[in-house]
């Protein structure tokens, strides 16, 4: 059985490298009206799945201040805490706010960052019929299109 252990020239077998799994991350900084806040570099992964299922969350909600509380939850989430502090206490400084839209446009740019694609409820398609709410049809009014390039010259022998 030591045969085994040794290799043919006697000495131990070397062990193969361990396989690296290390990530480079860079700081995900952002600024708001001179302010700026830092997120995580990446969130862990119990951590992501609660950012992400509260953002999914504000399409279910009731009530306005139902989807406004899940997407605080969610930045409160990715942001560092110095930063998310400064962030809570500008969204409710009349002087110098931070509004929903920016917000939503941080919390969108953040799902980016992390390598998600926001997902939101698709739009019903139109089957392509006239409605009688529109009064049009998608087939209306169509003009054939122009070429896209020039016409060649012709040029003389």
């Amino acid at each position: 059985m030591t045969e085994l252990l040794t290799s043919p020239n006697g000495l131990a077998p070397t062990p193969p490298a361990a396989r690296d799994f290390t990530k480079k991350r860079k700081r995900l900084d952002f600024t708001i009206d001179g302010d700026t806040f830092e997120a995580a570099s990446v969130l862990p992964g119990d951590v992501f799945a609660e950012f992400v299922t509260a953002y999914n969350g504000t399409v279910e909600t009731e009530t306005y201040q139902q989807q406004h509380d899940l997407l605080k939850h969610a930045l409160e989430l990715a942001l560092l805490p110095d930063s998310w502090q400064r962030f809570a206490d500008r969204l409710q400084d009349k002087t110098q706010p931070i509004d929903d839209d920016q917000m939503s446009d941080v919390i969108l740019w953040l799902l980016e960052e992390y390598g998600m694609r926001p997902t939101q409820p698709s739009q019903p398609s139109s089957d392509g019929s006239a409605s009688p709410e529109s009064g049009t049809s998608s087939t209306e009014n169509t003009q054939p299109e122009e070429p896209t390039s020039a016409p060649s010259q012709q040029t003389a022998s």
